[in-house]
C-alpha cells in the first residue's frame, strides 16, 4: 500500500456526535430527533441518554478506541449505543441480530470487543457462548430480564452522571467495524476511520450539489423541468443559511452565488447560484455572467459543510444566537470566508444566518442498520440535517406499516432495499387505490444490491414527487463509490450504476492486471480516502484486497462506457462453460421477467464435459405454476444459447440476508451438485 504521508486531523470529539450534540443544545424541546414506531424522542433526551451511556461506559472501565460489539435491531438504543461509543472514543462494532451463536463467537472473538451488549432475542443463543468469549469484560442486557452477569441496559444509563466529557478523535481513528455478510467463508471485519467515512460524506455531498440543474438566470421558472423540479426540492434543505436573505421582499430579484475554491484533490462543488422564482429558492450549479451577481459568498464548502450545516440549529434559540455570533464573526474575518457585494447586502447575508430556518427534514430508514449502507446513511445524512430519523417499530418488514409511516411522519429521504421496493412495487399492484399520501418524498435511496431499471420506472410513476437515488459501492469504499439519479422514466438504464463520485480514481483492469478499454468488461478497482483501512486482525486478506498502489480491487466486474459504470456480476460468481462465460444476473434477469416467477438465483453445477453448467433455482409467484422446459424455453433469443439455464429447480422459497439479497453461496451449497433437485 502507498506509504504517502497524510494530515491526521484532530477533533475535540467524535464529528457525527458533535453534529447530535449542538441540536440537542440549541433545538428547542419540540424538535424530535428519532420516530421509532408511535414514540417520538426529541434531541435533548435524546443525547441526555447519549452523554449517560458514555458515562456509564467509562465507568466500567471502557477505553479509547478498544471495541464494543452490540446485536440490536433498528431503535433509539441502536444509536445511543453508536454514538455513546464515539463520544468516548471507543470503537461499535455492530452485530446482525441473525447470528446464531458460533457467528457471534466468532466476531465478537474477532473484532477483540471488550463489551458486549445485546437484546432479550439474542440472549439463548448468547448464553450458548457466553464462557466462551474470554476477552469480553462485561454483558449488558436490553430488556425486562435480570440475568446474571449481566448488566442492565437502562440502570447503567438511569445511574450514570449526565455530564458531556469529551473524547478527542483523530482522522485515522476507528470509527467502528463493520462485518461483511460472509458470503465467501467467515464474515471479515471492515475498519473504518474517520477519515474514510468523512471522505466519503464529502464526496456524495459534491456529487449531489453537483447533480443540481445548470444556471439559468433568465428563466422565470422554479423548475424547467422535472429533474429540475425534483432534486431541487430535495435539496431545498441547502438553501437553509440564505432562507432569512430572501425573507425580505427587496432582496427577491437579487441574485446570490457561493463559490468554493477548486481543489487539487478531492471532491470539489461547484459554484452555487440562487435565485427567487415563484415563491421559492432556485438553487442551480455553476456560475452565472459576473454582473449577473448581487452578492458572492467564497467559501470551502466541501470541507466545511458540516460546520455550516452545525450552525443551522443556532438561531432556534437566545442561548444559540448568543452562541453562534462570535463563530460567524471569526469565520467571516478570519475562517477563510470572503464576501463581494454592497456592504447593506452583505449584512442582510450575514443577518440571515441568525434566522431560524424552521423546515424539517425527516428521513425514513428500514434495512438494518448493522449494514454499512444504512449504517452510513445515518450518520452521513441524519446527523446534519434538522429532522427526526424516522424507523418502523416492527422487528420484521412490513409494506403497510412503512406507507402508514410515511403518511404519518412526511418523511422528505427514504431508504429501501430493492427487495423491499419490489414488496412496495407489488402491493401497489394488489392495491391500486391504497390511498396513503407519498407526496412528502423527494429522494429515494437503494443500495445494497442492484435495483433493475423496471422497478425504478414504477418507483417514478408511483411515487409523485421522489427522485430515485441509487447508490452503488461495498463496506470497503465507507461505501459508496457510484450514484444514479432518475427523475423520469427515460432516463432508466439497466446495469448502470452511474457515475463515480469526485475524490475516488477508478479503473478497469483484466485478469492480468493490465487496464482495459471502454466497453470492455473487468474487475473494478478504486483509489480514494475512503477506501477502507483494512481488514481487522487480517492482513492477508488485506493485501489481497488493496494492492501495493493503494487500489482497491473490489471483486465486481463491470464496465464504463459514456462515463458510467455498468455492473456485470460478481468475479467470483461468473459461470465458466466450456469455453465461454456466463454471469447469473444477466440470465437471472430475462428468468425475473416471465410472469410466472418470483425470484431466481443462477449457479453453476460441476460438469464433466463442459466443466459447468448453468442451472436456475426458481421461487414461483403465488398460485402460478411453470414447468422445466418452459423456464428454459423462456430464455430462447433472449440470450445465447450457452447462457440457458439446463436444468432448473422449483423451491418456495430461498436463503436471505438481512438487506434481501439471495444468499448465493448457501443456494449453491445445496442446489450445485449434479443430482441436487
Amino acid at each position: 500500500m502507498s506509504k504517502e504521508k497524510v494530515k491526521n486531523t484532530k477533533y475535540k470529539m467524535s464529528p457525527f456526535v458533535h453534529a447530535a450534540s449542538i441540536r440537542a443544545k440549541y433545538y428547542r424541546e419540540d424538535r424530535i430527533a428519532i420516530i421509532y414506531g408511535q414514540e417520538q424522542i426529541n434531541w435533548r433526551t435524546f443525547y441526555t441518554r447519549i452523554k449517560k451511556l458514555a458515562n456509564a461506559f467509562r465507568s466500567i472501565g471502557i477505553k479509547k478506541q478498544e471495541k464494543i460489539a452490540f446485536i440490536f435491531h433498528n431503535s433509539p438504543q441502536f444509536l445511543e449505543v453508536n454514538f455513546a461509543a464515539q463520544l468516548i472514543g471507543a470503537v461499535p462494532v455492530p452485530v446482525n441480530y441473525r447470528y446464531i451463536s458460533s457467528e457471534i463467537e466468532y466476531l465478537v472473538d474477532n473484532s477483540d470487543s471488550v463489551c458486549l451488549m445485546l437484546e432479550e432475542d439474542s440472549l439463548d443463543e448468547v448464553l450458548k457462548i457466553k464462557d466462551k468469549l474470554k476477552k469480553v469484560r462485561k454483558f449488558i442486557i436490553l430488556g425486562t430480564k435480570k440475568v446474571d452477569g449481566f448488566l442492565d441496559y437502562e440502570e447503567l444509563i438511569n445511574t450514570a452522571k449526565d455530564k458531556e466529557r469529551k473524547t478527542p478523535v483523530y482522522d485515522n481513528d476507528l470509527a467502528c467495524i463493520i462485518y461483511t455478510g460472509g458470503t465467501t467463508g467467515r464474515s471479515k471485519g471492515v475498519m473504518l476511520s474517520y477519515k474514510n467515512v468523512l471522505s466519503n460524506q464529502e464526496s456524495v455531498i459534491a456529487y449531489l450539489i453537483n447533480a443540481l440543474p445548470k444556471v439559468n438566470i433568465e428563466s422565470q421558472k422554479y423548475a424547467d423541468d422535472e429533474f429540475a423540479r425534483k432534486i431541487m426540492s430535495a435539496f431545498d434543505v441547502l438553501s437553509g443559511f440564505v432562507q432569512g436573505f430572501y425573507s425580505k421582499p427587496k432582496n427577491h430579484e437579487k441574485i446570490s452565488v457561493l463559490v468554493t475554491p477548486e481543489r487539487e484533490k478531492g471532491a470539489w462543488i461547484k459554484p452555487l447560484t440562487m435565485a427567487y422564482r415563484e415563491g421559492k429558492i432556485k438553487i442551480m450549479s455553476g456560475m452565472p455572467e459576473p454582473d449577473q451577481v448581487d452578492i458572492m459568498l467564497i467559501a470551502d464548502v466541501g470541507e466545511q459543510f458540516r460546520d455550516f450545516a452545525n450552525l443551522l440549529p443556532y438561531p432556534h434559540t437566545r442561548k444559540g444566537k448568543i452562541a453562534s455570533t462570535p463563530k460567524l464573526l471569526r469565520r467571516f474575518l478570519f475562517g477563510g470566508i470572503k464576501m463581494k457585494g454592497s456592504f447593506k447586502l452583505r449584512m442582510n447575508l450575514i443577518g440571515s444566518f441568525l434566522k431560524p430556518d424552521k423546515r424539517v427534514l425527516n428521513n425514513l430508514i428500514v434495512p438494518p442498520m448493522f449494514h454499512l449502507a444504512s449504517y452510513a446513511f445515518v450518520i452521513m445524512f441524519y446527523t446534519y440535517v434538522s429532522g427526526a430519523l424516522v424507523m418502523p417499530a416492527s422487528k420484521s418488514f412490513s409494506v403497510e406499516e412503512t406507507l402508514q409511516l410515511i403518511e404519518d411522519s412526511q418523511p422528505g429521504w427514504m431508504f429501501l432495499v430493492p427487495a423491499m421496493y419490489k414488496q412496495v412495487l407489488d402491493y401497489f399492484e394488489e392495491n391500486p387505490k391504497h390511498g396513503y399520501d407519498l407526496t412528502s418524498l423527494n429522494i429515494g435511496l437503494s443500495g445494497a444490491s442492484l435495483l433493475r431499471a423496471k422497478y425504478k420506472r414504477k418507483l417514478i410513476k408511483n411515487f409523485p414527487n421522489m427522485l430515485v437515488f441509487d447508490a452503488f459501492g461495498q463496506t470497503e469504499m465507507a461505501p459508496v463509490a457510484t450514484i444514479k439519479l432518475d427523475a423520469v422514466e427515460d432516463t432508466v438504464t439497466d446495469r448502470s450504476v452511474g457515475k463515480v463520485l469526485q475524490g475516488i480514481d477508478i479503473k478497469i483492469i483484466d485478469e492480468e492486471g493490465n487496464e482495459v478499454s471502454e466497453g470492455v468488461t473487468g474487475e473494478v478497482c478504486y483509489k480514494s480516502d475512503s477506501v477502507m483501512l483494512g481488514y481487522y486482525r487480517d492482513d492477508e486478506k488485506t493485501k489481497e484486497a488493496i494492492d501495493d498502489e493503494g487500489w482497491l480491487h473490489s471483486g465486481d466486474l463491470g464496465y464504463t462506457k459514456n462515463g458510467e459504470l455498468f455492473t456485470v456480476e460478481r468475479l467470483k460468481e461468473c459461470i465458466n462453460t466450456g469455453s465461454e462465460k456466463v454471469f447469473p444476473l444477466e440470465v437471472e434477469e430475462v428468468i425475473t421477467d416471465h410472469p410466472a416467477v418470483q425470484e431466481v438465483c443462477v449457479i453453476g453445477v460441476p460438469d464433466e464435459k463442459w466443466g459447468h453448467i448453468v442451472r436456475a433455482v426458481v421461487v414461483l409467484k403465488p398460485g402460478k405454476k411453470a414447468t422445466e422446459q418452459e423456464i428454459i424455453d423462456w430464455c430462447g433469443g433472449k440470450i445465447a444459447s450457452y447462457k440457458k439455464p439446463r436444468s432448473v429447480i422449483f423451491k418456495e422459497s430461498f436463503p436471505m440476508s438481512a438487506v434481501g439479497k439471495v444468499q448465493r453461496h448457501k443456494v449453491r451449497e445445496k442446489f450445485g451438485s449434479p443430482e441436487a433437485k
